[in-house]
């Protein structure tokens, strides 16, 4: 069986694309990845730096739609990578929208497309119909079902370990240079906790040039430009402690970030805003750490730099419980499952393996 996966294939962005691709290979699917990061040099360096005259001039949207446009230049990628690859499988893994009801009937009718799956690994903070994109799709997925009433989405987390990517090599907890970090963007969300992280000397990976704090001494601890790759691995190897903030209010809906798997793989102790799936993952105050409000957060980071023993067995605990929670193999195996199984009902035994 062949999958081509529609999402971000950039080194510059989270890669979770890659680690589901090798989740599929792994279970004996081949794999066709497609890069929905591109752009025409045209729309990034020509449209783009001039987004409000454009939009001034009721063009964005035309623009957008052009061989040249943000969405018309994917498209035409998009089904070149289909003519080329001829898979039997698509996922499109939902970031931003360029594929419409009638791009996947065309993928049904001119490719031969037998199973088209979708999977929206946006928030509950992004506002999505996630129902009335579920239509178009055989098969559709969503981190979370905020404001859904559908059947047909399945909530699929897209938290998964992937240890070739993240991993421990720095197995002296007390020998870590950094005290505690925080890996993650801006938004008007995480700025409520800007005060309270620099009160507590966290060292800060992202673009925050956005907040507002009073502690002019959060920007000697502050690297702008984030950490990516291998030097997200080196930042966690680093660090005794690993922040978690959530984009979203956990009481909307409680899915988690990426974060909670890749922390405790590199071996520093999690301490994560609290959700009731973060607690279906850990055993919260011995596997990892939770918090409610940026004051819990503060007192526990003062707690445990008191108490380095203590937080090591934590930090050892939660190291060897992310080995046994469910891998990228896993997320993609559902995913097989529901496909094998549109297949099988449709009489068409060509493509189940």
């Amino acid at each position: 069986m062949r999958i081509l996966i529609s999402y971000f294939f950039d080194e510059h962005y989270i890669p979770a694309g890659f680690s589901l691709a090798d989740g599929f290979a792994a279970n004996g699917w081949e794999v066709v990845r497609f890069n929905c990061f591109a752009e025409h040099p045209l729309w990034h360096y020509g449209a783009k730096p001039f987004r409000a005259l454009v939009k001034g001039l009721g063009l964005w949207g035309v623009a957008g739609e052009s061989r040249y446009g943000d969405k018309g230049y994917k498209r035409e990628r998009f089904f070149r990578a289909l003519t080329e690859s001829k898979p039997d499988v698509v996922l499109v893994i939902k970031a931003h929208e360029f594929l419409r009801a009638c791009d996947i009937e065309r993928m049904r009718r001119d490719f031969g497309i037998r199973v088209v799956a979708g999977w929206s690994v946006d928030g509950p903070n992004v506002k999505f119909d996630l129902d009335r994109e579920a239509e178009m799709y055989d098969l559709y997925y969503a981190i979370h079902k905020v404001g859904s009433r559908s059947a047909s989405v399945t909530r699929l987390p897209l938290a998964a370990v992937d240890s070739s990517r993240y991993f421990r090599f720095n197995s002296s907890f007390t020998s870590r240079s950094e005290r505690s970090v925080l890996v993650s963007g801006w938004n008007t969300r995480r700025d409520l906790w800007v005060d309270d992280l620099a009160r507590s000397r966290v060292s800060v990976y992202g673009d925050w040039r956005k907040t507002r704090v009073s502690d002019r001494s959060f920007y000697t601890r502050l690297h702008k430009n984030g950490a990516w790759g291998t030097n997200l691995v080196d930042v966690y190897n680093r660090a005794r402690i690993g922040l978690n903030i959530q984009g979203w209010d956990p009481v909307i809906d409680p899915c988690c970030n990426l974060r909670v798997m890749d922390i405790p793989a590199c071996g520093a102790l999690l301490m994560s805003e609290h959700s009731d799936e973060l607690a279906e993952y850990y055993r919260l105050g011995v596997e990892a750490e939770s918090f409610v409000e940026p004051c819990e957060m503060r007192d526990k980071l003062r707690y445990y730099d008191k108490r380095l023993l203590k937080a090591a067995r934590m930090a050892q605990r939660g190291y060897e419980r992310v080995q046994r929670l469910p891998t990228y193999a896993d997320r993609a195996r559902q995913i097989i499952r529901d496909a094998e199984g549109i297949l099988l009902r449709s009489r068409d035994y060509r493509y189940i393996a």
